[in-house]
């Protein structure tokens, strides 16, 4: 028995590029989300999300200059994106019913995200219990969907009905 290859073709999957766009695109968008609703709610510096983001990964006294804590703050909520984004496209071909409709994979994998982020992931990293915190709890679930569930359902949708069709 002979197998042939074509050594033209390749595997259906998501190219680095596009999973890099969709990272960048979808970290920019969570966090712009995140600086709008905290200004709106509390009508303070935007930018106070990034130092918050770098106490809670890196300790409270890891940095104390404000704009070494913003930058470690942007880098550490951008390496968090990149690995929801890698997750999600290694989980996307492999898990047959997130293709069956992008709204729907948008919106379970939103839900999963926070509820990783908040239930598991920093309640281990902080030694703390995840405390509901009502309308703000659920805002920011709805900024996962958008932010991250919509862009990396509708790209790897497209990227992967391209790759079959070819």
């Amino acid at each position: 028995m002979t197998f042939s290859t074509n050594s033209n073709s390749k595997p259906p999957g998501a190219s680095l590029a596009t999973i890099i766009k969709t990272w960048l695109l979808a970290g920019t968008l969570d966090i712009l989300s995140a600086f709008t609703y905290y200004y709106i709610k509390t009508e303070k510096n935007p930018l106070n999300v990034l130092s918050y983001v770098s106490k809670v990964a890196l300790g409270e006294t890891t940095f104390t200059s404000t704009g070494l804590q913003q930058l470690s703050g942007l880098l550490v909520h951008f390496a968090i994106a990149f690995s929801w984004t890698i997750f999600f496209f290694i989980m996307y071909p492999r898990l047959k019913w997130l293709q069956l409709n992008k709204f729907i994979t948008a919106v379970v994998y939103g839900i999963f995200v926070w509820t990783m982020m908040n239930l598991v992931i920093l309640p281990l990293w902080n030694n703390k219990a995840f405390v509901y915190k009502g309308e703000t709890s659920i805002i920011n679930c709805l900024i996962l969907i958008v932010a991250i569930g919509i862009p990396l359902s509708f790209i790897a949708h497209n990227q992967y009905s391209k790759k079959e069709n070819q």
